[in-house]
């Protein structure tokens, strides 16, 4: 059993965009990663004595939310009240091939269906772990399958993406576990090669799983955000979100769209 008992909100971190196989029922939300379930009722963590060391890594346990909050808060008062208000937001440290595919299948789709879609996935093809619950599925298991097979996750053009993905990693072709060890730019062309991943997907991808805290993933409407809460033009935002939070942009990406999102900024 583990206690996240401060900065962790779990409604803050599990809905918040970054991860699809967290559900809640009666205020527990249950998830799996890694090939193991656990369950989180108000911070508390309830897995297997042997998997403490797993989800600790897994919630990011040692990172200082507190002297993130506060450096944040100098770099960009006009953050302050993001942060307060998904101020239980935790960056999770995700599994690697779950996460890429799992933002490959995000593109132009919304929760709900990603969530189901990956969850067909990992039914299908996946180890159950215990009833009702599956591992996700390694990428040499995808790789084996022809495009035909993966019709059941009702995917649609992202099949062939899911597909390339797996046969490029099972392959070496991008090496996924040198990815740790290269610069962020170099990790993100790496992650490029494969088709479906463009440059949105690839910052997703480091930031949720590899700790890339200084990216800070663009879509039109996070730019459209910023262009209308600090008038920055489009082509000049890269240069804005580098010099104003640096090594912390992925952090005030969450903040900024958890408050954004569910106050509709930027709709318009």
């Amino acid at each position: 059993m583990i206690y996240l008992t401060r900065n962790f909100n779990d409604v803050h971190t599990f809905e918040c965009g970054q991860c699809f196989r967290w559900n809640q029922k009666d205020g527990v939300y249950t998830g799996v990663a890694g090939g193991r379930v656990c369950r989180v009722k108000d911070g508390v963590v309830s897995c297997p004595d042997s998997d403490n060391d797993f989800w600790e890594k897994y919630f990011a346990s040692g990172d200082d939310y507190d002297a993130i909050k506060s450096e944040l808060s100098r770099r960009d008062p006009e953050l302050i009240k993001c942060i307060e208000y998904g101020g239980g937001i935790r960056i999770l440290r995700q599994e690697l091939w779950e996460t890429i595919v799992s933002f490959i299948i995000s593109a132009n789709n919304n929760i709900p269906r990603i969530k189901k879609i990956i969850e067909t996935l990992c039914a299908a093809f996946g180890e159950e772990i215990e009833d009702g619950y599956y591992s996700f599925p390694a990428p040499e298991r995808i790789a084996a399958l022809e495009l035909e097979d993966l019709a059941c996750l009702r995917a649609g053009y992202r099949d062939k993406y899911i597909i390339d993905a797996a046969q490029k990693v099972s392959s070496g072709e991008v090496d996924i576990a040198a990815l740790p060890e290269m610069t962020t730019e170099d990790a993100k062309c790496e992650l490029m090669k494969i088709k479906g991943v463009g440059g949105k997907v690839a910052d997703c991808i480091l930031l949720f799983s590899c700790g890339r805290y200084e990216t800070f993933p663009k879509d039109v409407w996070i730019k459209r955000v910023v262009t209308e809460l600090y008038g920055v033009p489009e082509k000049e935002i890269d240069g804005f979100i580098a010099e104003k939070y640096g090594d912390l942009a992925g952090f005030a990406q969450q903040y900024l769209y958890f408050w954004a999102r569910d106050n509709k900024i930027g709709t318009k």
